[in-house]
């Protein structure tokens, strides 16, 4: 049964790459999507002691070593602390399910509320709703991401902000704008204290946000088949996450595959 699932996610992802192929152009492996002229309207954070200088490092394989050297530690604690609370919303839901009551606590509303499902009276259902997005993102996925994004930490965002996965914020100030932004358009890229908190927000964005529910779903699918919760299965649930849609998708699955040996 297991193995049968993994297969049929696997076949499904290279059907889906091979129609595409069929259709476009391969994209190259490394880019930088957000490398952008920006306007600062919110006071940068001193990130020169913080970040290392991957612009400077001319040798290809050392840039991704020391990139993903640097990324690796804050994704990991990351997901540890999702999974704390994961195993917390299990416990609950035993005790629910075995006859047991309970009522909200501190730590509990403080989660649902950061998961955004505040005022939800609490019960199975509830929980195995918390459930779907209370979830690690799988830190190959991660990694690649963020070099995506970051142009391997080299973009302006991500030197001047510790923004390392593009997200926007939407209070004027609040961040950089890009000076390719559209008339008329209000969003600006966040600025972040630190790597962790860039990550941390990261990962709450695809653990909530409504253009993410298919990657949650896969995830779930492959919880419920004791099946490991790895990028090459999630990352068709990012199709969402840039405008280039397919594009963007068949560039992460590249990423991961030529950069194996470094993950």
């Amino acid at each position: 049964m297991r193995f049968g699932f993994v297969a049929r996610f696997t076949l499904a992802i290279a059907v889906f790459v091979m129609i595409i192929f069929t259709f476009k152009v391969i994209i190259p492996v490394i880019t930088d999507q957000i490398r952008d002229e920006t306007i600062v309207t919110k006071e940068p954070v001193d990130v020169q002691e913080k970040l290392p200088d991957f612009g400077g490092i001319s040798d290809v394989t050392k840039k991704k070593i020391a990139f993903f050297d640097f990324i690796r530690p804050g994704i990991e604690k990351a997901n540890a602390r999702i999974m704390l609370d994961r195993q917390y919303l299990l416990s609950i839901k035993q005790l629910l399910h075995n006859g047991g009551e309970i009522e909200y606590s501190q730590r509990l509303e403080k989660i649902t509320q950061y998961y955004r499902l505040d005022n939800i009276e609490l019960s199975i259902d509830m929980l195995n709703t918390l459930l779907l997005r209370v979830d690690i993102i799988p830190r190959e996925l991660v990694m690649v991401q963020a070099a995506n994004e970051s142009g391997w930490g080299t973009s302006r965002f991500a030197r001047l902000g510790f923004n390392f996965f593009g997200q926007w914020c939407f209070s004027p100030g609040c961040g950089l704008v890009p000076s390719s932004r559209t008339d008329g358009a209000n969003h600006e890229v966040e600025i972040f204290v630190d790597v962790e908190a860039s990550i941390t927000s990261y990962l709450r964005n695809l653990n909530t946000h409504n253009a993410y529910q298919l990657l949650r779903q896969i995830r779930a699918e492959l919880r419920t088949n004791n099946a490991k919760i790895d990028a090459k299965h999630l990352v068709i649930g990012l199709r969402n996450y840039s405008q280039r849609q397919d594009d963007y998708v068949i560039e992460l699955l590249q990423m991961l595959r030529h950069n194996k040996a470094y993950l």
